[in-house]
């Protein structure tokens, strides 16, 4: 080898070597793929022994579907090239059989090149380089295409630096689309994260403002039924004091007035003649008329409020209940009752809610056996009341139509007792009633 010879080659491996260090500053330097591949394209149509024209471009491979999509150029393209070639499959033209080969192609002339498919009217002579752009790991990334004069020469000596070139371009691609969709993602993720913040913000607004409004409207509904219960409790005292009044009118003026008028009935019978049987008969009947009566006005006056109540207090008259429904539904009673100290109103209260659950007993259970317990538990007095009839279903215990269940719970929470209703199906119900002392 002459010595000019070894010199030449010496000479444009250096250049070899340089534009690859300048490619690769380029790649590591830029940012944005398309700003990289650009200036790449810069670089590689600026070295004067590669003798390309300044025309260039890139396309990005879609493996799935098997087409190449134009990314980027360089140089001056006719708008009909470029709306030709913005999509070209894999196995068409140059660049589709550099896709589908993966192997540098040289063409020495568009015109006399069988494998140049594609023609455009201002189309000029002209080579080509088509260089894949392949990973260290084998996957295509794109294709790049250089223009040249007509039958370039120096291919054959530079097939690796190009090769080498369009590795580092395909790894950088790569890197910087991963870089790019991490980065999109980040930002889509901190929009609907800020997206979401907004959202929850006005939700929790929204929330504070509901959350408020329902406090206020429990406080009001609370202030209401406590004043509701207050009013009930009211008119409840004012019936009792009504049927306190009532019966003792009843039983002392009415009773009075009967007793008086059977011992005037008395006297008159022994004043009549025994000559005259039907005056003895119709005074006869009379009599019994007026006992009758009188027994009348003792059952209402205890019905209104049993006198026993006030005078042998709760036990005695929870007893005295139960003999009268014995005799009036033919129930059976259990008693166990443990006499405790309790002010009147409280009295009256437990009695009616007895009473009550008596009436609820023989209206609707079909029992014919009611066990009742009264005792005192810690600082608590406790009313159990339990029968073997069919029980009820468990919605029925808060049905809004069970108006007796809702007057006993109403009397119990007055006095800042509890209540609670036991029952099921075909086993009986149990009420259980506890009031502080």
């Amino acid at each position: 080898m002459s010595k000019e010879s070894a010199e030449s080659k010496s000479r444009l491996l250096t250049q070899e070597y340089e534009i690859l260090h300048e490619v690769a500053r380029v790649l590591h330097s830029s940012q944005g793929v398309k700003s990289m591949l650009e200036n790449v394209l810069s670089v590689l149509t600026g070295f004067d022994d590669l003798k390309v024209e300044r025309k260039a471009g890139i396309f990005l491979a879609d493996p799935e579907k098997k087409v190449l999509n134009l990314y980027c150029t360089l140089g001056e393209f006719s708008d009909e090239f470029m709306e030709k070639e913005r999509v070209v499959p894999y196995g068409d033209c140059l660049c589709g059989r550099v896709a589908e080969s993966g192997q540098l192609l040289m063409s020495e002339s568009c015109f006399s090149d069988a494998r140049h498919e594609r023609r455009y009217d201002d189309m000029q002579a002209h080579g080509h380089y088509i260089v894949p752009l392949k990973t260290k790991a084998g996957s295509l990334r794109g294709v790049m295409f250089l223009y040249t004069n007509t039958n370039p020469s120096w291919y054959q000596h530079s097939q690796e630096v190009l090769l080498s070139i369009g590795g580092l371009m395909a790894d950088a691609i790569e890197h910087n689309l991963v870089e790019e969709e991490l980065a999109q993602y980040r930002n889509d993720l901190e929009e609907r994260v800020a997206e979401r913040t907004e959202d929850l913000n006005q939700a929790n607004t929204t929330l504070r403002i509901e959350v408020a409004e329902r406090t206020n409207a429990e406080k009001q509904l609370t202030i209401i039924r406590e004043q509701l219960r207050n009013l009930s409790n009211h008119l409840q005292n004012i019936r009792e004091e009504e049927k306190t009044r009532i019966a003792r009118e009843v039983h002392d003026e009415l009773g009075q007035s009967l007793t008086a008028l059977k011992m005037d009935l008395v006297c008159l019978k022994e004043e009549l003649p025994d000559q005259k049987p039907e005056l003895q008969e119709r005074m006869q009947t009379m009599s019994g008329l007026i006992d009758s009566t009188i027994t009348s006005v003792q059952r209402i006056s205890s019905e209104l409020r049993p006198q026993i109540l006030d005078v042998m207090g709760l036990c005695e008259a929870i007893s005295w209940q139960a003999r009268e429904y014995k005799k009036r539904a033919n129930l059976q009673f259990d008693l166990n009752c443990e006499e405790v100290i309790i002010n009147k109103e409280m009295t009256t209260e437990l009695f009616r809610i007895f009473q009550e659950a008596l009436t609820n007993v023989v209206r609707h259970s079909q029992a014919d056996r009611v066990g009742i317990h009264l005792y005192q538990e810690e600082k608590q007095l406790i009313l159990e009341i339990e029968d073997n009839g069919d029980g009820m279903a468990p919605e029925k215990i808060n049905d809004s139509q069970s108006l007796g269940l809702i007057g006993i719970r109403e009397r119990v929470l007055f006095f800042g007792g509890e209540v609670d209703f036991l029952s099921e199906p075909g086993k009986g119900t149990r009420v259980i009633v506890k009031t502080p002392l």
